[in-house]
């Protein structure tokens, strides 16, 4: 795919900044604020002899009859050991929270069907990895279920159309300034999560929350992939400087003819594909946050937040430059009709469309 070795370029540097965090072994020194004083306190006075043994790097197997296997594991052993029933039962709450995060960031979020128009047919894949990296969350698609790839984009009554916010290069500009804003928010509240927390799933391990962020934005990219393999865009010569040009143009200002393509294998793999990673990267997300210990509802409210934050100040981002593209629609060529006498339930069918974004 034409500018898929750069977007996957840069979204495999993103995704390292996130995942970085998982040669960071958990330290048991970073706490979230509420309970920081009093885990350190239990830390030095009740489980001294466990976390030094575990600070050596002797991670060696301990085979205690309480179920832990290492010396990590011995050291949030000893602290659960010694903390109070209210602390538990308001972790146990916080895990709730957290848990059930995942799945309601997946409904504020944007699909993978409408980053995969913003990256295929408007042609931004800077901007668009940037989006998926400050909101690594996935809609969930039912499986076999192929929608209309440019649908989204037609009009109909009342539909929102794009407005004129200022200048283009001023709206261009805000929009990567809020993306790297969102971003940055993201990276840092994974990073707190995975230093701050014990994800009891790997106790032995900090890189769960990072792990969850980082495939969102793969799940995104297999989506276009898999909408690569339905359009053809008919665009002029230019080569790589038409895509710079494109990348730092507004949707709603670009001239583009997509043509819609028959189903192809590659297309009905890559949308399996897509449409399963979906439910399972919700239902790990729910397994990662749902096993967090060592942080207090209050605390876990400050999360929920900034990943909220980031997600809608995303998807606003996107939607606006979509509705850029629906305003930019000038003409639908439906294609040719061909009679598919081979095989009778089909009828008549269409063989491509041509769509034409023009301002």
């Amino acid at each position: 795919m034409k500018g898929s070795g750069f977007v996957l370029l840069v979204a495999a540097g993103l995704a390292s900044r996130y995942v970085a965090v998982a040669e960071t072994p958990p330290n048991f020194r970073t706490w979230y604020p509420e309970y920081r004083s009093i885990l350190t306190n239990t830390l030095a006075s009740e489980c001294s002899a466990e976390y030094e043994l575990w600070a050596t790097g002797n991670k060696a197997t301990v085979g205690n009859s309480n179920g832990t296997s290492t010396t990590g594991q011995a050291v949030v052993q000893c602290i659960l050991e010694s903390t109070s029933e209210f602390m538990k039962t308001n972790m146990a709450s916080a895990a709730v929270l957290l848990g059930v995060m995942p799945f309601a960031l997946s409904v504020l979020g944007s699909s993978s069907e409408e980053s995969a128009l913003l990256y295929v047919i408007s042609r931004r894949p800077l901007l668009t990895t940037l989006l998926l990296a400050g909101s690594p969350v996935v809609v969930a698609l039912r499986p076999f279920e192929y929608k209309d790839p440019v649908g989204i984009l037609r009009s109909r009554e009342g539909r929102f159309t794009s407005l004129n916010l200022g200048p283009p290069w001023a709206v261009v500009l805000a929009e990567y300034l809020v993306a790297l804003a969102s971003v940055a928010n993201i990276v840092h509240v994974t990073y707190q999560l995975g230093t701050g927390v014990i994800t009891m799933l790997l106790p032995d391990s900090s890189y769960l929350p990072a792990l969850w962020a980082a495939a969102g934005i793969l799940v995104h990219i297999i989506g276009a992939v898999c909408l690569q393999s339905r359009i053809r865009l008919r665009l002029p010569a230019g080569g790589a400087d038409s895509l710079i040009k494109s990348e730092f143009t507004a949707s709603s200002a670009k001239t583009i003819t997509v043509e819609t393509i028959p189903e192809t294998r590659l297309f009905l793999a890559l949308s399996w594909i897509t449409s399963t990673s979906t439910t399972f990267h919700v239902i790990f997300g729910t397994l990662a946050f749902s096993s967090m210990q060592f942080i207090s509802v209050r605390d876990a409210f400050g999360v929920i937040g900034r990943y909220t934050a980031s997600v809608t100040v995303c998807r606003v981002i996107v939607m606006y430059e979509l509705s850029g593209l629906r305003s930019a629609t000038d003409s639908v060529d439906e294609g040719p009709l061909e009679d598919d006498t081979l095989d009778p339930s089909a009828g008549i069918k269409r063989v491509s469309r041509v769509f034409t974004f023009a301002p």
